[in-house]
């Protein structure tokens, strides 16, 4: 009994301690081709604290959920989703279109789109968000193409993946 109380005591310190911090440094992205639409449509998974500590890079007084300025958080935001994604189809780098965002609990939905060239056989992606800030990030990346799913995880040491579009 003594020992089951003293972990309840250790594990809410811990929790306590630990609360404003994540321990873990991950973003999740899906992308998915819709071939009959000729874009990629991207959502990509960020913890709203880490997204704070990135914009907070360019602007100081940033603060989200509630935003201290939409504009400029949506202006900030789609630079650096830009600079840390990279799309290339068939070796040719693409832009990116930032459609917009939204909370959903401590997490900060991104949207965007990437219009596909036609007849276009490969994809290469890059996600190298919050690389700059946390040395152990990891961004994992869920791509769709009809009925065939794929999923990767991206690091320091590999931060791209080249998937067919065929």
């Amino acid at each position: 009994m003594n020992l089951f109380l003293s972990f309840l005591v250790f594990s809410s310190i811990f929790l306590k301690q630990n609360k404003e911090k994540h321990k873990f440094y991950v973003s999740t992205t899906t992308i998915e081709y819709k071939k009959e639409k000729s874009t990629f449509q991207i959502t990509s998974q960020l913890f709203i604290d880490d997204v704070e500590t990135l914009l907070r890079e360019y602007k100081n007084d940033i603060k989200l959920a509630p935003d201290s300025n939409n504009k400029k958080i949506d202006e900030l935001l789609e630079i650096a989703l830009k600079q840390a994604f990279q799309i290339k189809i068939d070796k040719k780098r693409v832009d990116l279109i930032y459609i917009g965002r939204e909370y959903k609990n401590d997490i900060l939905q991104c949207y965007l789109e990437v219009i596909v060239p036609e007849l276009s056989e490969k994809v290469t992606l890059q996600n190298r968000i919050f690389f700059n800030i946390f040395k152990n990030q990891q961004n994992i990346i869920h791509f769709k193409n009809k009925d065939i799913r794929k999923s990767v995880l991206l690091d320091f040491e590999e931060d791209n993946v080249t998937f067919s579009l065929i």
